[in-house]
C-alpha cells in the first residue's frame, strides 16, 4: 500500500469520528438555581483539590498611574464539571483558570477589565477517536490521527456580578487530521455563557486576611451552571467542518446545551486597606465582599 494511501486511511477515521461519534449522550444541566442564604465555613484541609492562588505571580501589573487602592485581582478556577455542546459531551478533567484584573477610575465607578488571562491544558477525550465511536480500543488514545483533545479558549465578554458571571468561549479541537485551527465557535461568534452561582451551596474555603487581601485572598467554592446558551458552528476545521456540524448538531440552539462547573473564586486587592478598614473587613462576610464587586 502506498504511503499516501495509508495516510489517507489513517486520517479518515479521525475526521469521521469527530463528526459522527461526538454524539455521546449527556445529561442536561439542572435548571438555574435560586439565590440565597449565607455560606457555611469549611475546613480547607477537607478539600484536597482546592487550587492555590498566587496573586503575586498570576495578576497582571497595574496600568501606569493606576491607584492600587482602586484595583482588584479576581481568580476563578474550574476544577471539575461537564459541558454539553450539542451532541458533544466532555468531562472537565484538567483545571481551567481565569485571572482578571479590574480597576476603577474613582470609588464611585464600577470596576472595568484591564486584563483577562485564561489557561488550561488540553483535555484528552477517553479512547480518542474509537472512544468517541463508542468502541474504545485500549492503547489507541495517543496514536497519530486517533488522539483527540479539546481545550477551552477565552473569546471575550467577561462580566462578573454575583450571582452571575459571563464569559465568551471557543473550544479548540486537537487532532492530527484537523490541523491547528479547528474550533467550535470563534472570537467573532463565541459561546456566550451566563453562569449562575447557587449561593445556598457556596462554602468559605478560606476567609483570607483582611490586612493582606492580595497575599492571602478570600477563597470560596460553589457550583456555577448555565443551560441557556447557544453553541455556534465550527470554524477553521477545513473539509470535515460541515460534516462535524451536521453530525453534532451545530449550531446548537439555546436549551440544547449545558455547562456545570465546580468553581473556586478568590479576590485580592492590590493595596492593603488601612488598619481601620481591615478591622471592618474582618467583620464582613467574605461572600458580601464578592457580592459588592461589579466588573464589566
Amino acid at each position: 500500500m502506498k504511503p499516501s494511501t495509508r495516510a489517507a486511511l489513517a486520517a479518515a477515521p479521525a475526521g469521521l469520528a469527530l463528526a459522527g461519534a461526538l454524539a455521546v449522550p449527556a445529561n442536561a444541566a439542572a435548571p438555574r438555581p435560586s439565590v440565597p442564604s449565607q455560606p457555611q465555613a469549611r475546613n480547607q484541609a477537607a478539600a484536597p483539590q482546592v487550587p492555590a492562588f498566587d496573586f503575586k505571580k498570576e495578576c497582571a501589573p497595574l496600568p501606569a498611574g493606576q491607584d492600587p487602592a482602586l484595583a482588584v485581582c479576581l481568580g476563578l478556577v474550574v476544577t471539575d464539571g461537564t459541558m454539553k455542546l450539542g451532541g458533544l459531551s466532555q468531562q472537565i478533567s484538567k483545571p481551567l483558570r481565569i485571572v482578571v484584573q479590574a480597576t476603577q477610575a474613582s470609588p464611585s465607578e464600577n470596576s472595568k477589565i484591564t486584563s483577562v488571562r485564561m489557561s488550561g491544558r488540553p483535555m484528552k477525550v477517553p479512547g480518542g477517536v474509537t472512544g468517541l465511536l463508542g468502541l474504545p480500543i485500549p492503547g489507541t488514545d495517543d496514536l497519530p490521527f486517533f488522539k483527540v483533545e479539546v481545550q477551552a479558549k477565552y473569546a471575550g465578554g467577561f462580566e462578573f456580578e454575583l450571582p452571575n458571571a459571563k464569559i465568551g468561549l471557543k473550544i479548540k479541537i486537537r487532532n492530527d487530521a484537523l490541523g491547528a485551527g479547528c474550533f467550535i465557535g470563534s472570537k467573532k461568534d463565541p459561546m456566550k455563557l451566563d453562569l449562575a452561582v447557587d449561593f445556598s451551596k457556596v462554602t468559605i474555603v478560606d476567609p483570607g486576611d483582611p490586612a493582606d487581601p492580595f497575599g492571602h485572598p478570600t477563597v470560596l467554592n460553589g457550583p456555577a451552571e448555565d443551560s441557556a446558551f447557544a453553541v455556534p458552528k465550527t470554524a477553521g476545521c477545513g473539509l470535515p467542518g460541515p460534516l462535524i456540524d451536521w453530525k453534532v448538531g451545530l449550531p446548537s440552539p439555546s436549551g440544547k446545551n449545558a455547562a456545570s462547573f465546580n468553581t473556586y473564586i478568590a479576590l485580592g486587592q492590590y493595596a492593603a486597606p488601612s488598619a481601620r478598614a481591615a478591622r471592618s473587613g474582618a467583620r464582613q462576610n467574605p461572600l458580601d465582599r464578592l457580592r459588592a464587586l461589579k466588573i464589566g
